[in-house]
């Protein structure tokens, strides 16, 4: 017996997916057949989010194959003490609990909390590793993941590190999963929303091959605050939503 939750569906003919997993265009599963996992593991490593390409098929639009790509990673982290940061964090773990979804953050922030809250006791200890074709996003502040393959959401918090750091994480992660659909946020304070909507303007940023200033959307931590103290008064998994984005 099998409970399933978050369903997506999609209509895309068995002939134009079957290639993407090696399969001949009229392969056609007969009775119970197990999933092939390794030929999984080689759809996600060389094109990425699963979901996002159904999509893409779904729609006749073109799939990009994901190029190997080489990025410095960006571990900084200097907050020590608990920050606005580290509530961010917290409540976008609380929602996406909420939501059903298995939620992950950067190794060296699992062992933080929030007024209690053991960030490690809610969240994925590691990512599965199918997912590894995108490095960068193991160090995105928050992510929301929907099955072993497919991400749903995630969210870059600028707190005192600078807003032009937090979108090149996001622009690595774009650049290494181009057939993706998922949401990417930049959580911070309303302060800085116009210094995040400019540097996302950066030609670097806004050029076709990206389009981050499209991609990319802006919450400030009292949206966040809002939705979240409003989801815990009176959650329905049915209608839960942040920012106009279902999980």
């Amino acid at each position: 017996m099998y409970f399933i939750v978050n369903e997506e569906t999609v209509d895309v003919p068995l002939a134009k997916l079957n290639p993407f997993f090696g399969y001949s265009e009229n392969y056609a599963p007969r009775g119970f057949t197990q999933i092939d996992q390794e030929k999984v593991k080689s759809f996600a490593a060389n094109y990425g989010d699963i979901l996002g390409v159904l999509k893409s098929l779904e729609n006749n639009e073109e799939i990009i194959p994901v190029a190997p790509v080489k990025t410095e990673i960006i571990e900084e982290k200097i907050e020590q003490a608990t920050t606005e940061h580290d509530e961010m964090q917290w409540r976008l773990i609380r929602l996406g609990e909420m939501a059903k979804l298995d939620v992950w953050v950067p190794a060296n922030d699992q062992n933080k909390q929030y007024k209690g809250n053991i960030f490690r006791d809610h969240i994925l200890r590691e990512f599965q590793q199918g997912l590894d074709v995108a490095p960068t996003i193991k160090n995105i502040d928050v992510v929301w993941k929907f099955g072993p393959y497919s991400i749903k959401s995630a969210f870059e918090i600028e707190h005192s590190t600078s807003v032009y750091s937090g979108i090149l994480r996001l622009s690595d992660l774009r650049a290494e999963t181009p057939n993706s659909t998922f949401p990417l946020f930049i959580v911070a304070d309303r302060a800085r929303k116009q210094k995040v909507l400019n540097e996302l303007l950066r030609p670097t940023f806004s050029s076709p091959a990206l389009r981050l200033n499209e991609v990319v959307k802006y919450l400030s931590y009292d949206d966040v605050r809002q939705v979240d103290n409003e989801a815990r008064q009176e959650f329905n998994p049915e209608t839960f939503q942040i920012a106009g984005v279902s999980p």
